[in-house]
């Protein structure tokens, strides 16, 4: 099951939560973090000051505010103003990794307008509903169970303007994102378990769940197509 997120108005600076990403671009602290940075003991000023942090693509540093957020983990996106929606989803996923390898149950984001630069609202909530789930996304399901105690990330907030536009911008990225997972989830399955026969079976499954039609060729049928490449991988299995 990928990780489900949520859309909030709430305020950085006022959030008691285990942890905070805050995607931000190269340069100087941005003006929009003066509250945040307030909150954190003025940590987030020090990052830059000392020269630790740039805001450089996928550079990350994670502070110890004294109060709030229990860790505070800034994301660069590379140079302000180009508005790369990808850079914002790719570091979305960088937050969500970093959340579970945390071991907290609960997360938010914070992309602030200097990084969103001229990507609407909703795309940018978009990106984070995309990212986030593809970065906490484990398969645990055929591994030995680990002696330490699980701690699943469960609730990941996506800090955000409301409003109906950023809902449904939030909506299809939870859709792609649990696309991926589903098509992850198979594709690294061993082949004896993910036969011929399973992987049709969840095609039907999922066509079934979601109103669609589908065509699940057997082995004549693929054939017919002039499929030679699937055929030469697949002849070894004794399936259709």
């Amino acid at each position: 099951m990928p990780l489900l997120t949520t859309v909030r108005s709430d305020r950085a600076d006022t959030l008691d939560i285990p942890f905070l990403a805050v995607v931000v671009p190269e340069g100087t602290i941005p003006a929009s973090l003066a509250a945040l940075d307030q909150a954190a003991g003025g940590g987030i000023g020090r990052a830059y000051g000392s020269g630790d942090f740039h805001g450089k693509r996928d550079e990350t540093i994670l502070l110890y505010p004294a109060s709030g957020a229990a860790r505070l983990l800034l994301i660069g996106t590379g140079a302000a103003g180009k508005g790369d929606a990808n850079a914002l989803r790719r570091a979305a996923a960088i937050a969500g990794k970093r959340a579970v390898q945390a071991k907290v149950t609960e997360a938010a984001i914070l992309i602030t307008p200097e990084a969103r630069g001229n990507v609407p609202p909703a795309q940018a909530v978009r990106m984070a509903a995309e990212g986030a789930p593809f970065g906490a996304w484990r398969y645990l399901e055929l591994k030995r169970p680990s002696d330490e105690t699980q701690v699943v990330l469960t609730s990941f907030t996506i800090l955000g303007e409301a409003g109906a536009e950023t809902q449904q911008g939030h909506d299809v990225g939870v859709a792609i994102a649990q696309g991926q997972a589903f098509a992850r989830s198979i594709q690294v399955l061993p082949g004896n378990t993910c036969t011929p026969t399973y992987l049709g079976e969840a095609a039907r499954d999922l066509a079934k769940r979601y109103g669609m039609g589908i065509t699940v060729l057997d082995k004549a049928a693929i054939q017919k197509e002039g499929m030679e490449a699937l055929m030469a991988v697949a002849q070894g299995s004794a399936q259709e």
